[in-house]
């Protein structure tokens, strides 16, 4: 089993303090000092989405030996990995017998990473994995909590469940995605069996951030970079809480060289509360637009038909079971290491990457980016009908932010 980075240093430390070290000892007593880790194995099932590719590059970049495990597309990102080609559907061929097969044949990994939103799948790896690696991370969701109200979701808080004849029907993709949050729960059940004390599971809030193809974040900064008057939801002071991928990607790389188990909620901001006003403002800010925001209450947008979290990305109105929704705990993530980058800095990134892949996805697939239409948010001819049609309540229900 690997040393973490603390327990490798105390070694050498200690062992510095009692004989002469032998070069090629202190000289990674001194790489390591410097920052550098020493090499891992991991082992990556899939990869090739949205938190993978961000994970591997920092894996790769610390020196680590990562294998992936998937169906073998999109390897054109990773020509120089080791890929086993297998599906996780047990009775799609190949299935998992190239993962047993090498398992079988002697492979271990210091640890093992899985993204699976079906728990079926990480009952099956689990077991095939458990005397072949050390560490398994399995990342799950803020979903697999059973209730959103109060004052927001603690580690120990009660998980999402559903019944077992439902569970033993969900084996592959699509399902009710009503029971999202319990298949989370389920799956995150499987890796601790499996792994007993040897499991992290973290508990991602909305993952925000270049390469995210939902757009869900991407929404408002792009929105508000073309200016002008901008719907703005809810009150300002409404809480939002959404995490940069690559500040996601580093934690997990964190958990595994720091060698940190059990349960983490993983979400940003986590000194400070932040608002959909911070954040709109933030865009403005970040872009030099001339946006003015024109914030139109939760119970008018929703008799327009115009939903939180789809239509008006990010926000959730904090009331009644939703009112902690962005209220996560992430105080024990941020202890062990999460770090969250200035939200600026995302909303540049992001827009640096949709204005790049953007013309490669007109090319390649005739994908024209429309909010509302095939993306997260709400089309500029829509919104154009809500203002007028709040303007039209009230001059005393007006509620048009200062410029």
């Amino acid at each position: 089993m690997h040393r973490s980075r603390r327990e490798f240093l105390a070694v050498t430390a200690a062992a510095a303090g009692i004989f002469a070290l032998a070069p090629s000892a202190l000289a990674a007593g001194l790489a390591l000092q410097a920052g550098e880790d020493p090499q891992l194995k991991v082992l990556f099932l899939g990869g090739t989405g949205f938190l993978g590719p961000h994970t591997i590059e920092i894996l790769t970049d610390h020196g680590h030996e990562v294998t992936l495990f998937n169906r073998g597309n999109r390897m054109e990102m990773f020509p120089d990995l080791e890929l086993i080609v297998g599906n996780r559907i047990a009775d799609v061929e190949p299935g998992l017998a190239p993962l047993t097969d090498a398992v079988a044949a002697g492979r271990r990994w210091d640890a093992v990473i899985d993204t699976a939103s079906v728990h079926a799948w990480t009952e099956d790896t689990a077991e095939i994995l458990k005397d072949a690696a050390d560490h398994y991370i399995y990342i799950s969701s803020l979903s697999a909590y059973a209730s959103t109200a109060g004052d927001g979701r603690k580690e120990g808080d009660e998980l999402a469940s559903m019944p077992d004849d439902i569970a033993d029907t969900i084996d592959r993709l699509p399902y009710d995605m009503n029971y999202y949050g319990a298949v989370k729960a389920r799956s995150e059940a499987a890796a601790q069996e499996a792994f007993p004390g040897k499991a992290t599971v973290i508990r991602p809030g909305l993952i925000v951030g270049p390469r995210d193809f939902t757009h869900r974040f991407t929404y408002w900064p792009a929105r508000i970079r073309e200016g002008g008057e901008v719907l703005a939801p809810g009150n300002p002071s409404d809480p939002v809480m959404f995490i940069d991928v690559r500040d996601l990607a580093a934690f997990v790389v964190d958990v595994i060289e720091d060698d940190h188990y059990g349960v983490f909620n993983a979400n940003g901001p986590t000194t400070k509360t932040m608002t959909i006003g911070d954040l709109l403002t933030a865009c403005r800010d970040a872009t030099d637009s001339d946006a003015k925001f024109v914030w139109a209450d939760a119970e008018f947008l929703a008799s327009q038909g115009v939903g939180p979290w789809g239509a008006m990305p990010v926000w959730i109105p904090p009331v009644e079971e939703m009112a902690g929704f962005h209220k996560t705990d992430v105080s024990k993530a941020a202890k062990a290491g999460l770090t969250i980058r200035p939200v600026e800095t995302t909303i540049r990134d992001t827009l640096a990457w949709l204005d790049e892949w953007l013309p490669e996805a007109r090319e390649s697939r005739d994908y024209e980016y429309q909010p509302g239409v095939n993306a997260a948010g709400i089309s500029r001819e829509r919104e154009a009908e809500v203002i007028a049609a709040w303007r039209s309540r009230d001059t005393e229900s007006e509620a048009v932010a200062p410029g």
